[in-house]
């Protein structure tokens, strides 16, 4: 999903999109230090990557802030015709070796776009109060991600835990992109066509 983010749990949730698997990536856990240098690192977070089109699920940016705090900025594309998206700014902190929050939903910052531009009340309010309802179980929660990089791949492979119990629904694998390559961000409504077999 994208590194760690109540709303990224909400939709999965919404959605009730298929998560990744953990990785079973040659046990090469982050530490602290890398996890630092991954965020500062210019990159783009890439979940749920998928070779054929070089597109992501959903997309987020990190800025490491002072005192181990992280603003991160979520993109998500709900349909493409009205091109719906949704942008998600919230500020985690860094714990150990993972990032970390504790869930508010007033403490976020949701904007909703259609082609661009910040969508009428009429198709926004209908989005936010769904994200709302859905993250209602989360409310007070403390969700942290703690992440293994696959050698083979470079991916990040997370592991979500909610108020210390593993979460394995949430797991999640990023592909850190560079931000000058193309990226398709695909919709998390779009129907999956399976290619005719002649």
């Amino acid at each position: 999903m994208r590194p760690f983010s109540a709303p990224a749990l909400a939709l999965a949730a919404i959605l009730a999109l298929p998560v990744a698997a953990p990785a079973k990536a040659g046990d090469n856990p982050l530490t602290r230090e890398a996890l630092l240098a991954t965020l500062k690192g210019d990159n783009v977070w890439c979940s749920g990557w998928r070779e054929r089109d070089q597109s992501c699920e959903d997309i987020a940016f990190t800025d490491l802030l002072s005192g181990d705090k992280v603003r991160q900025v979520s993109r998500y594309r709900m349909s493409d015709d009205p091109d719906l998206q949704m942008v998600i700014r919230e500020t985690v902190i860094v714990e150990g070796a993972a990032l970390c929050s504790t869930f508010h939903f007033e403490d976020l910052e949701i904007v909703v776009l259609m082609d661009d531009d910040p969508a009428p009340p009429e198709q926004a309010a209908p989005l936010l109060g769904m994200l709302a309802e859905a993250m209602a179980s989360l409310e007070g929660k403390k969700a942290c991600e703690a992440y293994v990089r696959d050698e083979a791949t470079g991916e990040l492979h997370a592991t979500v835990t909610l108020d210390g119990e593993p979460a394995p629904e949430f797991d999640s694998i990023y592909r850190l992109i560079t931000p000058d390559t193309r990226i398709l961000l695909r919709p998390m409504f779009e129907d999956i066509k399976e290619p005719d077999v002649v």
